[in-house]
C-alpha cells in the first residue's frame, strides 16, 4: 500500500469511492485505480466516465505527498487525452434521491449464495415472497433463468419484466431487438408487448415503435455499437464514438477511446 498523504499517522477523511458493479458493460466507464481506507481496494478511487474524471481522495494537493500529487497529475494527464469522448449512459446519483440498483448486486447474493433474505432490500415484495420458501439451489437456478428479465418496477425494486419473459427477449442482449421486432411484425398481445418493451428500453433516438421500415434499417446500422446499461436507468444506448470510428463498441474500451495527438 502506498500512503498518499504527508502525515500517514494522522486521521484523515476517507474521501469517496465507487463500487464498479456492472460497469464492465458500459464502454464509457473505465476504472484505473482502487484505493483502500474505510472501503476495500475493489472500490474505484480513480475512474472516468468518458472525459469526466473522478479522483476520490479527499485531500487537497497541498496535503498529498509526492506519490499522491503524482497520482493526481497522472490522472489529469490521462483524462486529457479523451477529447472526443463524452458520457453516454445516464447514471443517477444516490444523493439526488432513490435509484434502482444494478443486477450485479444480486449476482453474489442470489447467483452464488442463493440467499434470498440477503437480497430482500433489492427485490420487489412479491418477488421476495416468491423466493422465500425456496432452497438455495432453487434460488440459484431461478436467478440463472430470470436474470436477463429483471428490471426496476415502479418502486425501483427489481422484478421480472413479464413482457420480456413472455417474448423470450433478454433485455440486456442485442437479440432483444430481434425478438421484439419479430413480435412487432405480428399483431395482438405479442405486438403490444413488443411496443411496450421498445418504449421501456430502446435508445432515445431510436425510430418510432410503429415504423417497421425504419427499425429494419436502423438495427443493422447500429447493432455493433449498442450496449445496455442498468446503472440506474435500464436503457439501451448507441456508442457514438464507436459508431463514428466504425469500431464495435465492445472493442473500443479504455485507452482505445483516446484521440490521436
Amino acid at each position: 500500500m502506498l500512503p498518499l498523504v504527508r502525515d500517514a499517522g494522522r486521521q484523515w477523511s476517507a474521501g469517496w469511492c465507487t463500487y464498479p458493479d456492472g460497469f464492465e458493460d458500459n464502454p464509457d466507464i473505465e476504472v484505473f485505480c482502487g484505493g483502500e481506507n474505510e472501503k476495500t481496494a475493489r472500490g474505484a478511487a480513480c475512474w472516468r466516465q468518458d472525459n469526466l474524471l473522478h479522483f476520490g481522495f479527499q485531500q487537497s494537493p497541498a496535503e498529498l505527498n509526492e506519490a499522491g500529487q503524482r497520482l493526481l497529475l497522472n490522472c489529469i494527464a490521462y483524462i486529457s487525452r479523451f477529447t472526443e469522448d463524452r458520457p453516454i449512459a445516464v447514471t443517477p446519483s444516490v444523493f439526488a434521491g432513490p435509484v434502482s440498483y444494478p443486477r450485479a448486486y444480486l449476482d453474489r447474493r442470489l447467483g452464488q449464495n442463493g440467499d434470498a433474505s440477503d437480497a430482500a432490500w433489492l427485490l420487489s415484495a412479491p418477488l421476495v415472497d416468491q423466493l422465500k420458501g425456496q432452497s438455495r439451489t432453487e434460488v440459484r437456478e431461478w436467478y440463472v433463468a430470470h436474470r436477463v428479465y429483471l428490471h426496476p418496477g415502479a418502486d425501483l425494486k427489481l422484478e421480472v419484466d413479464e413482457d420480456a419473459r413472455t417474448l423470450g427477449a433478454p433485455i440486456d442482449r442485442v437479440e432483444f431487438f430481434d425478438k421484439v421486432l419479430a413480435a412487432l411484425r405480428g399483431s395482438g398481445e405479442s405486438a403490444q408487448r413488443a411496443a411496450r418493451l421498445l418504449t421501456r428500453y430502446a435508445p432515445a433516438a431510436a425510430p418510432p415503435k410503429d415504423s417497421m421500415a425504419a427499425w429494419e434499417k436502423w438495427l443493422p446500422e447500429n447493432r455493433p455499437y449498442l450496449f445496455f446499461s442498468d446503472q440506474g436507468d435500464d436503457h439501451w444506448y448507441v456508442d457514438p464514438l464507436a459508431k463514428k470510428r466504425g469500431v464495435p463498441s465492445h472493442e473500443l474500451r479504455g485507452a482505445a477511446r483516446t484521440s490521436k495527438p
